[in-house]
């Protein structure tokens, strides 16, 4: 599969669909799911960096009953709670072998 040079168009997605409020946000879901075994581990590392930093920006944003959530509305963010499982798996992946 053909992710553009160096894989910047998977990187460019998640960064697009980051915040968004609309089935974007699924479909981008589905997508890195599917393709996640074929990224390299520095563009899941940049994935995952991109990611973490909104939660950490939404999980301050929810706490403080701000208006705007940099992960978008609640069912944008059980999406990326979806892709962010990936990472948990590769953490338990690590710690069986």
């Amino acid at each position: 599969m053909n992710l553009g040079r160096g894989q910047l168009m998977a990187l460019a997605a998640v960064r697009y669909c980051l915040g968004r409020s609309s089935y974007i946000v699924g479909d981008c879901a589905d997508w890195l799911i599917t393709i996640w075994p074929e990224l390299s581990s520095d563009t899941r590392a940049l994935i995952r960096r991109d990611i973490e930093d909104a939660f950490d920006q939404d999980d301050r944003a929810r706490s403080a009953a701000l208006h705007y959530k940099p992960l978008g509305d609640d069912c944008d963010r059980r999406q990326w709670e979806r892709v962010r499982a990936l990472w948990a798996s590769d953490a338990a992946d690590r710690r069986e072998g």
